[in-house]
C-alpha cells in the first residue's frame, strides 16, 4: 500500500475556512510527521497539543513556528498564552509584548497579557490590559469576568456583580463571572446562593474551573458550619487540580518542592557554621527589610499594616532574589559556594536584586523597602549573605491553622504550592520548612523579629509598636487604617478579601472546627 500523500496547503486552508479544526490539526500533524515544516503546521500542531493539555509540547512547536515567522502576531500570542500555562510568566509577557507591538489592536493578545500579569500578581497592569481588550472587543466575556474577579479581590462588590452580570450576558454560566458572584454572595452572607452557584460550575466546567469551584463550595459550606462537607469539597479541589498539574510537577527524576527543601537542609548541615560567620560584606546602600514566614501565616496582613506607614513601601511577593537562587540553590552542591561568596560577587547579586526592584516600578526614595515573600524563608542564607545588615520579620501563626488554610486555598501553582493540594502534603512541607528555618536560625547571624498572628490580633497597637521599634522608626496612627487602604493597593494574595475586613479573630483556632477531619 502506497504511503498517504502529504496534505496540501490548500487542504489545510479549506479545513480552517470550514471551521473543521480537528481536520486541520490532523493534516498539519501528518505533514510534520512526513518531514514537512512551516510556521502554520507548527502553529496548528501546537493548538492540538494545547487542547490536549500538553503546554510544554505546544511551546516547543510555537518556538519553531516563531523561528520561521518571527513577526507573526498570532504565533506570538499563542506562545504567550502557553508560556503562561507553564508558569513562565516573564517569558509570556515578553512574547505578548512582541505580539502587541505588531498588532496593537489584538483584543486576544491584550487579554492574554492581562492574564499573565494577573498570574505575576501585577493586578494594576492586568486590569489595564483587560480594559484594553474590551476596547477592541466590547463583548469579550473572558475580559469582563476577569475584571469582575479583580473587583471582588478589592471587595468592590457592586462593581464585581455588575461586571459579572455583563459577562454572563455574553456567555451564560461563565465560570469566572460566577466566581465573582460567589465571592459577593459570601461577603453579603448569602451562603446558600454561593453554594448553588459553585455547584453550577462544578457540573459542567473544565478541570481548573472545577477545582476553583470546589474550593469556593468549601467556603460556602464552611460558612454554614457544614465542616465535614466543606473538608470534602476542599479535598476535591486539591485532587482535581493535582490531576491537572501532575504532568507538570511530578516529572520522573526531577525534584519536588519538598525534595528541594530537604536537600537544602542536608547541604546546609554539611557546611561548618563558622563559614557563615565571616566578617560582614560592605554595603553601599541601605538594606531592605525582609518579611518572611509561611503562606497563610499572616505575612500579607503584616505587609499591608506596614505599607500604611508613611515611611514604608511594601513589595508583595516578587521574585527579587531569583538570580542568586538560580545560581546557588537550585543546582546541587552549590551551598558551599554561597557560604564562601566574596564581596564582589555579593555586590553583583545585590545589584541584580535592586534591578528587579526598579523593574517592578519601585522608585528610589527615602522610604524603607519591605520585601514581603513568605517562602523566601527557605532562601534565608542568600538574604543574610547579600544583606548582612538586613532586619528580618518572621510571621508566625498556629501551625494547625496555617496548614489547614493552605489546604483550603487555591494558589498560583509552582513547585512549592503544589505541595498544598493535599492536607498531608501541606503538613509535610510546613514541617520541612520550619525544620530548615530552625537550622538556619541556629547558625546564621540574622537580625530577626518574630510577630505572632494571634498576638497581633489580640493587641494590635502593642504588637505593631514593638515592630516599629525593631525597625527603628516611630509608630504611626495611619497603620490602624490599613484595611481600607489595602483596597486601593490591589493585594494579590488569597488573603485580599480578609485583609479588607481589618483585624478580626475569625481565623484564630479555625482548625478546631476541623479537628476530626485533621
Amino acid at each position: 500500500m502506497s504511503p498517504e500523500p502529504p496534505p496540501s496547503t490548500a487542504e489545510i486552508d479549506a479545513a480552517m475556512r470550514a471551521g473543521d479544526m480537528p481536520r486541520a490539526f490532523a493534516l498539519a500533524r501528518r505533514a510534520l510527521d512526513q518531514g514537512y515544516a512551516g510556521p502554520l503546521l507548527f502553529h496548528l500542531r501546537a493548538y492540538w497539543h494545547e487542547a490536549e493539555g500538553r503546554a510544554a509540547a505546544a511551546v516547543a512547536d510555537l518556538e519553531r513556528a516563531r523561528e520561521l515567522a518571527p513577526r507573526e502576531p498570532r504565533i506570538l500570542n499563542a506562545l504567550g498564552r502557553c508560556l503562561t500555562h507553564l508558569g513562565r510568566l516573564d517569558d509570556a509577557v515578553a512574547a505578548l509584548d512582541s505580539a502587541l507591538a505588531i498588532a496593537p489592536d489584538s483584543a486576544e493578545a491584550h487579554y492574554n497579557r492581562g492574564f499573565a500579569q494577573e498570574r505575576r500578581t501585577e493586578l494594576v497592569l492586568a486590569e489595564a490590559d483587560y480594559k484594553s481588550a474590551l476596547k477592541f472587543d466590547p463583548a469579550m466575556g473572558d475580559a469582563l469576568a476577569r475584571l469582575a474577579g479583580l473587583a471582588a479581590r478589592r471587595s468592590d462588590w457592586l462593581s464585581a456583580r455588575a461586571l459579572a452580570d455583563k459577562a454572563l450576558g455574553v456567555q451564560p454560566a461563565h465560570a469566572n463571572a460566577l466566581f465573582a458572584h460567589i465571592m459577593a454572595d459570601m461577603a453579603s452572607g448569602d451562603y446558600g446562593e454561593a453554594e448553588r452557584r459553585a455547584r453550577l460550575v462544578i457540573t459542567d466546567s473544565p478541570a481548573q474551573m472545577r477545582a476553583n469551584a470546589f474550593s469556593l463550595l468549601g467556603d460556602a459550606l464552611d460558612a454554614q458550619n457544614r465542616t465535614a462537607e466543606a473538608f470534602a469539597a476542599y479535598g476535591e479541589a486539591g485532587t482535581t487540580l493535582r490531576n491537572t498539574l501532575r504532568e507538570r510537577f511530578e516529572i520522573p527524576g526531577e525534584e519536588s518542592g519538598l525534595d528541594l527543601v530537604l536537600r537544602w537542609k542536608r547541604e546546609f548541615e554539611a557546611i561548618p557554621a563558622e563559614r557563615w560567620r565571616a566578617p560582614k560584606a560592605a554595603q553601599s546602600a541601605p538594606s531592605p527589610v525582609f518579611l518572611l514566614g509561611f503562606p497563610r501565616s499572616g505575612t500579607t496582613l503584616l505587609g499591608q499594616i506596614l505599607a500604611s506607614h508613611p515611611r514604608v513601601t511594601t513589595i508583595e511577593e516578587k521574585p527579587l532574589l531569583r538570580d542568586a537562587i538560580t545560581e546557588f540553590l537550585i543546582p546541587h552542591g552549590k551551598f558551599a559556594d554561597l557560604a564562601a561568596l566574596g564581596d564582589e560577587e555579593c555586590a553583583r547579586l545585590r545589584d541584580c536584586y535592586w534591578q528587579h526592584v526598579h523593574k517592578f516600578g519601585i522608585a528610589g526614595d527615602d522610604r524603607l523597602i519591605v520585601d514581603q515573600s513568605p517562602l523566601d524563608t527557605i532562601f534565608l542564607p542568600i538574604i543574610v549573605k547579600l544583606f548582612p545588615e538586613a532586619k528580618i520579620i518572621f510571621a508566625l501563626r498556629d501551625p494547625r491553622d496555617v496548614v489547614l488554610s493552605c489546604f483550603r486555598r487555591i494558589f498560583v501553582p509552582n513547585l512549592y504550592t503544589y505541595e498544598f493540594l493535599s492536607l498531608e502534603g501541606a503538613t509535610r512541607f510546613y514541617d520541612a520548612v520550619m525544620r530548615l528555618l530552625a537550622l538556619y536560625r541556629s547558625t546564621l547571624p540574622a537580625c530577626l523579629h518574630t510577630v505572632k498572628n494571634e498576638d497581633l490580633i489580640a493587641d494590635f497597637e502593642g504588637t505593631t509598636r514593638a515592630l516599629c521599634d525593631f525597625l527603628g522608626f516611630g509608630w504611626d496612627a495611619s497603620m490602624t487604617g490599613f484595611a481600607e487602604k489595602s483596597k486601593a493597593r490591589a493585594v494579590a494574595t488569597p488573603s485580599s478579601t480578609q485583609i479588607a475586613r481589618g483585624i478580626n479573630a475569625d481565623g484564630v483556632g479555625q482548625w478546631r472546627r476541623y479537628a476530626h477531619e485533621m
